[in-house]
């Protein structure tokens, strides 16, 4: 029987998110030592619905594909059923936070913690990934609490104070969890560790809807889109196409919700920044839940896949 030993560090070469995610990083944090003034909320989340849109829903609009290599579809008709029951977990989501909004927020956190952990130190338990995760979505709310729990106000009412109030309490322990994934990641991916090193301190000095811009855009879709198109090498129309329509379908959808709904949830029938917060972190919680169940399968039978070494 043959032990794994775990060998000296490999070198990594750089990738193009984490290139992109530390110069962004690195300016966005000295115009802030600069106290250069931030943009009015209105304007963050406005400019945040329209990054998420452009530049996040479309990493997850490559599922299609991973179901497809996965096993999950196989033929036009299973094609179809698969939409269905994408679009019905979407609507399941979305109907479970309007009932139960506090815990869809709590369960949302958790699960986003978990999906973004994975990002880092792979090969690592899921526990110490997930911390990682975990506790980069817990420290704005250590410093910047009433901000946070405005935006947890909004999302979920007043049960989303006391979201913030237990996150800001756990933000020590958040900071360690940062840092550990860090002193981790340095010896196999010193690129992880920059990594987190920057998405934590972004997290920290930045505010929370610029943060999670800036780190959600520039590194987190950014890598699911290249590690999307690298597995879908010789189908790259295919990938592009598809990647278009499940991204525009969406938005398309969303922008005739806001037409028509929008001057019920606003104040005055306007568009306000409340309800731009509510259509940005719902819909990406309707639309991580399904993103993550078809990662996850793939996951799965990738693991049952490999052959066993004894």
């Amino acid at each position: 029987m043959s032990r794994l030993i775990e060998g000296p560090a490999v070198r990594v070469r750089p990738s193009f998110e984490t290139i992109l995610f530390s110069a962004v990083a690195i300016v966005a944090l000295l115009s802030f030592a600069l106290q250069l003034p931030s943009p009015p909320l209105p304007v963050q989340a406005a400019v945040l619905g329209v990054l998420v849109a452009t530049l996040g829903v479309p990493h997850g609009a490559l599922d299609p594909l991973i179901a497809r290599r996965t096993g999950l579809w196989r033929s036009p008709l299973g094609f179809a059923g698969f939409n269905l029951g994408y679009i019905g977990i979407v609507a399941l989501v979305v109907g479970v936070w309007l009932v139960a909004p506090v815990a869809s927020l709590i369960g949302f956190l958790v699960i986003s913690g978990i999906h973004f952990g994975a990002d880092w130190n792979v090969g690592r338990s899921v526990v110490v990934r997930s911390l990682t995760g975990i506790g980069l979505l817990t420290l704005p709310a250590f410093s910047h609490y009433d901000m946070v729990a405005g935006i947890y106000q909004t999302l979920a009412g007043d049960g989303g104070i006391v979201v913030a109030d237990v996150q800001a309490w756990l933000g020590p322990i958040a900071l360690g969890a940062m840092l550990l994934g860090a002193l981790l990641a340095l010896r196999r991916r010193p690129t992880d560790s920059l990594e987190i090193v920057l998405a934590g301190a972004l997290a920290l000095v930045a505010p929370p809807l610029v943060f999670f811009a800036l780190y959600f855009c520039a590194l987190h879709s950014a890598r699911h889109l290249r590690h999307g198109f690298a597995e879908e090498r010789g189908s790259g129309r295919i990938a592009v196409t598809i990647m278009v329509i499940y991204t525009v379908v969406p938005i398309i959808a969303v922008a005739i919700l806001t037409a028509l709904f929008a001057g019920d949830f606003a104040p005055g029938g306007s568009l306000s920044s409340d309800w731009i917060i509510r259509l940005v972190f719902i819909g990406l919680a309707a639309l991580t839940v399904p993103h993550m169940s078809v990662i996850t399968v793939a996951a799965i039978r990738a693991r049952r896949a490999r052959p066993k070494i004894l």
